[in-house]
């Protein structure tokens, strides 16, 4: 009984954390003019995003972020667009990029959009307060991998919880 209560806890503080993350975007973004920042980490709202058209053909923009190589999207399900369904990163240097749909979601994720492409995965971490340098992870079907670090990211207010495709 005490496994179920202190599971059933840990989900709660992961959703009321993921509420949280995003209301202290949004909050963030409005106090300081559209951008706030920490340690080299841009952070701002997919309102900056006005004529971008990565997600056309979606419900709109949730999340964007930058890292050296990458511009990553992280589109919205068209029949409810607070949901995160796609996920399409822009390769800096020209080379085609990835896309991805989401096959299911899971609401207890909280700190980071997941999407799984076979036996990869991908990692696009959210900035809160225990994330303070967020990075796009991802994970080759051989257990290797590689880091890339999130230099501005972009939130849409109307964003729920991140999602999984297990």
């Amino acid at each position: 009984m005490r496994s179920i209560q202190s599971f059933c806890s840990a989900i709660f503080k992961q959703s009321l954390t993921s509420a949280l993350i995003g209301l202290s975007l949004i909050l963030g973004s409005g106090i300081s003019g559209g951008n706030a920042s920490s340690e080299n980490l841009t952070i701002g709202s997919t309102s900056e995003l006005v004529n971008d058209q990565t997600c056309d053909g979606t419900g709109g923009i949730l999340a964007y972020a930058e890292t050296k190589d990458y511009a990553l999207y992280i589109c919205s399900d068209p029949k409810d667009i607070s949901q995160p369904r796609y996920y399409r990163s822009v390769n800096k240097n020209g080379t085609p990029g990835v896309k991805l749909n989401a096959r299911t979601y899971n609401p207890n994720q909280g700190s980071y959009f997941e999407f799984r492409n076979g036996d990869y995965v991908y990692l696009l971490q959210i900035p809160s307060e225990n994330i303070k340098n967020p990075q796009l992870v991802v994970e080759f079907p051989d257990g290797s991998g590689y880091e890339q670090k999130i230099s501005r990211f972009l939130m849409n207010g109307e964003a729920r919880s991140p999602i999984s495709n297990k």
